[in-house]
């Protein structure tokens, strides 16, 4: 094999590899911004479960009062 085409197969493989090179970049770059988007939602998933949480609790402790005026009303209408 002579040197022109010695260096010709070189030169393909080394462009075969630089776009190669490129396609991995590109796609590296778009899982960075997948996996930045994934972070966003589940630190917002995160927030809205401690949210639940919260107002669940809210409900119950508006729930109990609620009976417990109920309970209240029919003990003073059974007391007259």
């Amino acid at each position: 094999m002579d040197n022109v085409k010695m260096f010709d197969t070189l030169e393909r493989r080394v462009e075969k590899v630089l776009g190669r090179l490129k396609s991995l970049e590109q796609e590296n770059e778009k899982l960075k911004g997948e996996l930045a988007a994934a972070r966003r939602a589940e630190k917002e998933s995160s927030e809205s479960r401690g949210t639940l949480e919260r107002l669940e609790k809210d409900q119950e402790a508006v729930r109990e009062r609620v009976q417990r005026l109920i309970q209240s009303l029919e003990s003073a209408e059974k007391s007259q």
